[in-house]
């Protein structure tokens, strides 16, 4: 799944300039996907953001809290470029995407990786796992209204969502086989994703976000699962004078089986819990819900944590979400194409239907607490969009489109709060993929 989606981002990205030819690369496309090269992917996608390939204004700042480090127990941080004129005191923070570490080996390969190991991260560029320096990210205006605020990009190196909180290094014992990596290597895990989020929450304050007019959180996939664990968290560090919006992007992940009935993601996400201690990381209000039947494990869940979070919200969410309907509900690659429908079967649409209405479902205390909170709701088989030009200024729902909306909601304007796509796959501005 992170490979699909990373080289997903290497081959179809504005931010990536690689002297091939169009069949080139999509000849080295098909390599990598029928390989799964996860690593090499990522590499790549890294390169991309380099200095020499596109230096857009970020820079890398590494953290010093000793605790607050990668998978592989490497220094974790941020990149940030500074604002520009009196919006500078404004901030857009990106909680970076790129799934979960599912088991002891993936998360053993994955510390070797960028997203989980800083030791190969370049001292300047945006990373382009969620898009890059684009869409929201953008400093050019005629694309982006907040191009004047500070930008800052939270590398994702923990696995879990900025959420892991287990004090002492974990052994990978050598003796098992099933432990070893894709490298043939064992080594020692750290699951510190939550305090690399607190490092992180210091040092831009440092920086001066406490000294802001408005601060958006946000992040895409497994960062927009983030800005919804961690709102009213992050909320709570900032003086009451900052205007807080939290906006997770892609992040609403289900808990839902596969087309065909059977255990879907959920047992991994109950696994990363467990594992990486998240109980004392996540929304608190949730996790007291959910004690007396021991299931804590849900507040690692958007769907559980949404009813409790008390900040402002605005959220961006696909119903026919790509990368859910692939690795969740695992319908046949045939079925998940645009337009969408022709190659399912009736079974297939059934599911796609049941599940579109599970996800508004419960959306539903986002829907009954507008205009106070936000969004855009599309069925254009999208995962992200906040950091994709393309998506960010023409896709329209209901004739708006998301940069529109969210300008207008954020100054209570006259266009509506929240947009649900009614046109179930057949909205011609739909810009389909990741």
């Amino acid at each position: 799944c992170l490979a699909l989606s990373s080289i997903t981002l290497l081959f179809c990205s504005t931010t990536f300039h690689f002297p091939l030819k169009a069949m080139t690369q999509l000849a080295i496309l098909l390599v990598l996907l029928y390989t799964g090269v996860v690593h090499g992917a990522l590499e790549a996608c890294r390169a991309g953001a380099a200095p020499g390939t596109r230096d857009d204004g970020f820079v890398l700042h590494l953290l010093t809290d000793p605790r607050a480090v990668c998978l592989d127990g490497s220094p974790g941080g941020f990149y940030l470029r500074p604002g520009r004129g009196n919006d500078a005191k404004n901030f857009i923070v990106e909680n970076e995407g790129g799934g979960w570490c599912v088991s002891t080996q993936d998360c053993l390969s994955r510390s070797h990786t960028d997203i989980g190991s800083s030791k190969g991260w370049p001292q300047r560029g945006c990373p382009g796992m969620d898009g890059g320096s684009n869409g929201m990210l953008s400093s050019d205006c005629s694309v982006n209204p907040f191009c004047n605020y500070t930008m800052v990009h939270l590398n994702y190196c923990d696995g879990a969502s900025f959420s892991g909180d287990v004090a002492n290094p974990v052994a990978v014992p050598a003796s098992s086989s099933s432990n070893t990596d894709e490298h043939g290597q064992v080594g020692v895990l750290y699951y510190r994703g939550r305090a690399i989020l607190d490092a992180s929450v210091a040092a831009l304050i440092a920086l001066g976000m406490d000294k802001a007019e408005t601060v958006v959180w946000k992040g895409c996939s497994a960062g927009g699962l983030s800005v919804y664990l961690h709102a009213d968290y992050v909320h709570a560090r900032l003086p009451t004078t900052v205007r807080f919006i939290a906006m997770p992007d892609g992040g609403f992940f289900l808990d839902s089986p596969t087309w065909g009935g059977q255990p879907g993601y959920t047992p991994l996400y109950q696994w990363v819990a467990q594992t990486q201690n998240v109980t004392g990381s996540v929304n608190s209000d949730c996790v007291r819900a959910y004690s007396a039947t021991n299931e804590t494990w849900k507040c690692f869940m958007a769907q559980y944590t949404l009813p409790f979070i008390r900040s402002p919200l605005y959220i961006t969410q696909d119903l026919d979400d790509i990368w859910q309907l692939q690795n969740i509900a695992r319908l046949p690659s045939a079925c998940i194409a645009w337009p969408i429908g022709p190659s399912c079967t009736l079974q297939q649409i059934d599911f796609l239907h049941q599940f579109r209405f599970k996800m508004l479902a419960a959306l539903s205390p986002l829907i009954a607490a507008a205009p106070s909170n936000g969004g855009y709701l599309t069925t254009c088989l999208n995962h992200c969009h906040q950091n994709v030009d393309s998506k960010w200024l023409k896709q329209q729902v209901s004739n708006q489109t998301l940069v529109a909306s969210f300008v207008s909601w954020m100054a209570s304007g006259p266009l509506q709060p929240l947009v649900i796509d009614d046109m179930l796959g057949r909205n011609p501005t739909c810009v389909y993929g990741y």
